[in-house]
């Protein structure tokens, strides 16, 4: 469904991504894992064409999407759920999801898809007259969430979703992707977390400094000695 072709983005002079090349199939959980400014975030908001890349081709569905404004890759159903989640503070939790389905052409089943994430995130449903602000990390993270599915996503982008969460919402947001991808979502999760993300990937890509260093089956990646070494703490 989606695919980096030897991709390479600069910022200025300097080199973020160079020949990256990954795919994810469609119904696939791929984990894209590496230490902080190893370019995970970099490589979703190029799939989403909030950056440009300076060579190489991305692909969704099998159509070239390189040069594709980011409002049509949206329209495509190609959605990024953000790192630090930012979420509209001054928003309600219901305005937020409302925002979530702005591009989309049918208005009479937004209420359809609001009583579905509600039943999702009951915690959003009890709040969903707050304000977002006043939402824990945990739940901010949950309404990011149930923003980008409003969206209606084919493939959902999920940068860095347990950054900062305590151990117990980790395993919350992991039974979340979970849950999304056995109801049909396709999800490239960029992750530091490693345990998270290989124990809900079907596959995963390690990004170091730029680059794809391994790549594998996440079951055969929780067994690699480097992996284990530098990303599982063993």
């Amino acid at each position: 469904m989606l695919q980096f072709e030897r991709v390479s983005v600069h910022y200025g002079k300097n080199r973020v991504l160079t020949d990256v090349t990954l795919q994810v199939g469609a119904g696939e959980i791929v984990a894209l894992i590496g230490a902080n400014a190893a370019g995970k975030t970099t490589s979703l908001r190029t799939a989403l064409g909030l950056k440009a890349p300076s060579a190489g081709r991305i692909r969704f569905d099998g159509e070239d999407i390189t040069r594709t404004p980011t409002p049509d890759r949206v329209r495509r159903r190609l959605v990024l759920v953000p790192e630090g989640r930012q979420v509209f503070v001054k928003f309600t939790v219901a305005e937020n999801l409302l925002m979530g389905g702005y591009r989309r052409s049918d208005r009479r089943h937004l209420q359809a898809d609001f009583d579905r994430l509600y039943a999702m995130f009951p915690r959003l449903a009890e709040r969903r007259r707050q304000l977002a602000g006043s939402l824990s990390g945990g739940e901010q993270q949950m309404l990011a969430i149930a923003r980008g599915l409003m969206a209606q996503p084919r493939c959902l982008l999920l940068d860095e979703p347990t950054l900062g969460l305590a151990p117990i919402l980790v395993e919350e947001i992991a039974h979340t992707v979970r849950r999304l991808a056995a109801d049909g979502v396709t999800i490239l999760l960029a992750e530091q977390n490693a345990t998270m993300a290989l124990s809900c990937a079907h596959r995963a890509y390690v990004l170091e400094s730029g680059r794809i260093s391994l790549t594998g089956e996440a079951s055969t990646l929780q067994e690699s000695e480097t992996v284990r070494r530098l990303y599982l703490g063993h």
